[in-house]
């Protein structure tokens, strides 16, 4: 047994609850506002993402704000160390106690023939190295002043002994 379908006409679907919700919204206006609370949402979303991404951030500045400072003032503090650790009275303290005595009289060579370090000291003694440019030793020469050095520095370490 085959049935036909019923047909209702057009004008009774809907008329009633249809086209209105239950506040006397139609379903175009209804659609708008579920679009505007999602836009909103994602809007509110964003906003909060970024602005705990901007918090973090600002946290993380403050602890390498600190880190620094307390880096600069360990810096200090080891400058502080050296500081007293070259100084002369402790200088002085170390080398007593590692047996070091101050000398009884100071002796200064003048080596002659022998090359300045240092313009301070060709200014001083412009006579000597007029002389020592005038008189350059030659190579066996050399070897002649640097006997006669050595020699008198091991005469002189036999003495001590």
């Amino acid at each position: 047994m085959k049935t036909d379908p019923i047909f209702i006409p057009r004008s009774s679907i809907g008329t009633r609850f249809g086209n209105y919700s239950a506040w006397g919204l139609s379903g175009r206006t209804l659609g708008l506002l579920l679009l505007l609370l999602v836009l909103g949402s994602l809007v509110g979303s964003f906003y909060l993402n970024q602005a705990s991404k901007t918090t973090a951030a600002g946290l993380e500045i403050v602890r390498l704000t600190r880190q620094r400072e307390s880096w600069r003032q360990e810096n200090a503090d080891l400058a502080k160390q050296i500081a007293e650790m070259e100084s002369l009275s402790r200088i002085q303290t170390r080398a007593q106690e590692l047996g070091f005595v101050e000398p009884e009289v100071v002796e200064y060579l003048v080596v002659e023939g022998a090359p300045l370090e240092h313009r301070e000291l060709e200014e001083s003694t412009p006579s000597r190295t007029a002389e020592s440019q005038s008189s350059a030793p030659q190579p066996q020469e050399h070897r002649d002043w640097w006997g006669e050095l050595v020699a008198q520095l091991e005469s002189w370490m036999s003495i001590d002994r």
